[in-house]
């Protein structure tokens, strides 16, 4: 029998342990594809206006209503105070309005306001896309508060 020089017998063993497993392997690093976070769609300013709506609304389910904020059931207060207020206003009006615009997981439009005898104003609002849901952030409850004469609380 010829004998296998050293350096061919050494490749086959290594070939072999490496192909039953028998030595450890170095797998090569794989670099992982980028992927981008994904976002819920962002609702149209109808659908703002329902948010709002329900986060306004004493009545309906304290659970959907906090769903509806990033400060969840600590922000209820605040939103029942100012509740309170724009319904003492005689012929107060509000309403979202366009334009949306959105950057990643951010969401602002504007709220329109109406007082009788006043020119309406303008405040922007911002959403968070927080598990696939746009909640109003700490800080549009806080301008809200801040029109209302309400100290923040969020």
């Amino acid at each position: 029998m010829n004998a296998i020089p050293s350096r061919a017998a050494a490749a086959f063993a290594l070939a072999a342990a490496v192909f039953v497993g028998g030595v450890g392997t170095a797998v090569p690093a794989v670099a992982a594809p980028a992927i981008a976070p994904v976002h819920a769609a962002a609702p149209g300013i109808g659908e703002l206006q329902t948010k709002l709506q329900l986060v306004l609304d004493p009545g309906a389910s304290r659970s959907a209503r906090a769903n509806e904020l990033e400060a969840g059931e600590a922000g209820l207060p605040l939103v029942d105070k100012v509740g309170g207020v724009m319904a003492t206003v005689p012929g107060f009006q509000w309403q979202a309005v366009e334009p949306v615009t959105v950057n990643g997981d951010q969401l602002t439009h504007n709220l329109q306001i109406k007082v009788p005898g006043f020119d309406a104003m303008f405040i922007e609002l911002s959403w968070k896309d927080i598990d696939g849901n746009w909640k109003l952030t700490r800080e549009s409850e806080c301008t809200i508060a801040y029109y209302a004469n309400q100290p923040c609380t969020v």
